[in-house]
């Protein structure tokens, strides 16, 4: 066995006596550091219908609540709850809020991006589609989706009787991207 194989074969050995030496030497058995877990990426995909209502007033809108139900990956069969801001200065304008995805297998918390999300209207008075897309950032997540981060990316229509004033309107949704666990 030639110097350099010996001093190969020799560093492991003398690597662990002086983990156990120093271990003994505080005091403290040896141990071997706790392994962490690796991040899980998943896909996620999901579909939801329901209402929402908006106020819109003098150039901006309240979305005091988001209702619905459907389903995706990690929570199920879920609802779907919310509530938001918006402008309502032109016919796209951006808008963010918070919600939630909670199903019998988990629950998945959510931030719409205003500087990525945006509604656009078809008209400027009457019965109106507006048609919104955006980005929801996931900040936490329970059950099956514990730990769950990531952006989700969404599309959808919300039919409204008019633009101004106290709406209620049904809106469709899809959601789709991956996640973190």
């Amino acid at each position: 066995m030639g110097m350099a194989s010996l001093a190969t074969w020799a560093a492991p050995a003398t690597a662990t006596a002086a983990t156990a030496t120093a271990a003994t030497a505080t005091g403290g058995p040896a141990r071997a550091e706790a392994a962490v877990p690796a991040a899980k990426a998943v896909l996620f995909s999901g579909h939801y219908a329901g209402k929402a209502s908006l106020l819109i007033n003098n150039g901006a809108a309240t979305i005091p609540w988001v209702t619905g139900k459907g389903t995706a990956s990690l929570v199920g069969s879920s609802t779907v709850t919310g509530k938001g801001t918006a402008s309502a200065s032109a016919q796209c304008d951006p808008f963010t809020g918070t919600g939630s995805l909670s199903g019998s297998t988990g629950k998945l918390d959510l931030t719409v991006v205003r500087s990525k999300s945006s509604g656009c209207s078809s008209g400027q008075s009457g019965p109106v589609t507006v048609s919104f897309n955006g980005v929801a950032v996931v900040t936490s997540g329970t059950g099956a989706a514990k730990g769950a981060k990531g952006d989700l990316k969404f599309n959808g229509t919300l039919a409204l009787g008019g633009t101004s004033g106290s709406q209620v309107g049904t809106y469709k949704v899809a959601l789709s991207g991956k996640l973190t666990l």
